[in-house]
């Protein structure tokens, strides 16, 4: 999109950053936005140690956070889904806890960046975000983990303005 995606307006009026830390809020002891964005928010930021490195980057410093705090797992969504909802994300942690494994959603496709991570991934995921191949997709076909159905339409990305159009 050319534009820090957090800072776009959802259409309750919030940036679409505040609408996934409200989204995390009542699901997390802690909420922490990993990476870089250029709009003011009340939560700890965990900057990418190498920028421009894909999701695998942000996921694996998260979880070196939740490592060194205590926390069994880290629940991961990006900012750009904006019909995801807080209930989706409900049921993933319902999952994990369960299973206690990688709990990923699943639309029309596995979404790894919608997902519950458990900190014993904190390693094998820094080697991934510091390989030259970050695919979380490969990765995750490589590791054992759990696919919970979501509908599809809490899983669209915003990618164009078009998609943004979409959503309002």
């Amino acid at each position: 999109m050319g534009r820090d995606k957090a800072s776009l307006v959802h259409a309750d009026g919030t940036s679409f950053l505040q609408h996934a830390i409200d989204r995390l809020c009542d699901l997390c002891d802690d909420v922490v936005v990993s990476g870089h964005t250029s709009i003011n928010h009340s939560v700890k930021t965990i900057e990418d140690p190498v920028a421009h490195r894909g999701p695998a980057t942000g996921i694996a410093a998260a979880l070196q956070y939740a490592d060194r705090h205590g926390f069994a797992a880290c629940l991961v969504t990006p900012v750009d889904m904006p019909r995801l909802t807080a209930d989706h994300l409900s049921g993933l942690v319902d999952h994990w806890q369960k299973a206690d494994e990688i709990t990923v959603a699943e639309s029309d496709r596995v979404q790894p960046l919608v997902g519950v991570y458990p900190v014993r991934f904190a390693d094998p995921l820094q080697r991934l975000a510091q390989s030259e191949s970050r695919s979380l997709f490969r990765w995750l076909e490589s590791h054992d983990h759990r696919r919970v159905p979501l509908p599809a339409s809490g899983c669209h990305n915003v990618n164009t303005p078009e998609d943004l159009t979409d959503v309002r």
